[in-house]
């Protein structure tokens, strides 16, 4: 099958590329510099006629860098997310695989949240230019495939953390921005200060994983627009989270929490009965363990790991 990928090049991109390809598939993921999808040129001659479009590609970041670049993340994934499905309705593809988010979901929800929660409710403010800019590729998709016939699968994952992530201190996720912190105070002999109160809860998966499930939606026949969550279905505090990667990292001084007004959404576990179903793959990778690979993979380059953009 050949595979035409939007944002092969960075995080998820790295571990995904690799493993589509061992599985046989034929895989074109032109850098930004080669094809820039938000400014895609009006000629698609230069692409081959591909079986899927895989759309990956964003701007992100933590919660810190959503906020200061709202305007940014709004304009240049809004572009790049009706190219994708313009360019895909234009090379009439089998399918498109779109990686969401799970900031897609309602801000408040009171249990672990379904597919069938996505539109009931308003997203949380921490995260709402980002989350809403995932969401409107549900409604777009489903818009081109009432026109056009595209169908697809939007998957929206858990936290995701790994190697080759982004560790850069405003770019950072808060797997990667716990990790970064608490390898520096070792290395410095000091504390900790972290933002909240460390009760959030949130659901972590390693990277490998989600790659995997992206590869069974990518070979997944689907007639329609189908939403899969992509997560363990486990949650953690991010306090517990933090006292792990203590642990893991040797640190043994204090950790200082802040106050509760920097917490964002109290909780974000998924249930992941589709992807289990329809997907058929079970996350295989523990916290425990991912953060080990994790950190085997940054301590030995992390001057450059913590300077990547």
């Amino acid at each position: 099958m050949k595979i035409l990928m939007f944002g092969g090049s960075g995080f998820l991109g790295s571990r995904l590329v690799p493993m589509l390809r061992r599985a046989g598939h034929e895989v074109i993921a032109p850098r930004s510099n080669e094809f820039d999808l938000t400014r895609p040129p009006r000629s698609l001659a230069a692409l081959d006629r591909p079986d899927v479009v895989l759309h990956a590609a964003a701007i992100y970041g933590g919660m810190p860098f959503d906020m200061e670049n709202q305007a940014e993340i709004f304009t240049q994934n809004m572009k790049m997310n009706i190219h994708a499905f313009e360019i895909s309705a234009a090379l009439k593809v089998e399918r498109i695989v779109t990686v969401g988010s799970a900031c897609s979901y309602p801000g408040n929800a009171p249990a672990d949240l379904r597919e069938t929660d996505l539109f009931s409710g308003t997203l949380h403010q921490s995260v709402e230019c980002h989350g809403f800019t995932k969401l409107a590729m549900i409604a777009g998709h489903r818009a081109y495939f009432a026109s056009s016939g595209l169908s697809g699968i939007h998957l929206l994952p858990a936290n995701l953390y790994g190697p080759g992530d982004v560790f850069q201190e405003r770019r950072a996720h808060v797997v990667a921005a716990l990790v970064k912190k608490f390898t520096d105070a070792v290395a410095a002999r000091s504390n900790v200060q972290l933002l909240g109160d460390g009760t959030p809860v949130r659901e972590f998966m390693y990277i490998d994983d989600l790659a995997l499930a992206i590869l069974r939606a990518c070979e997944f026949e689907v007639k329609g627009v189908e939403l899969i969550n992509v997560g363990t279905g486990t949650g953690t505090t991010i306090r517990e989270l933090a006292e792990l990667i203590a642990e893991l990292t040797g640190f043994t001084g204090n950790i200082h929490w802040a106050d509760a007004s920097s917490n964002g959404a109290m909780r974000k576990v998924m249930r992941i009965d589709r992807m289990l179903s329809l997907l058929e793959v079970e996350p295989q990778t523990g916290l425990r363990e991912g953060l080990s690979r994790t950190l085997e993979w940054y301590l030995p380059q992390k001057a450059a790991a913590d300077a990547r953009i």
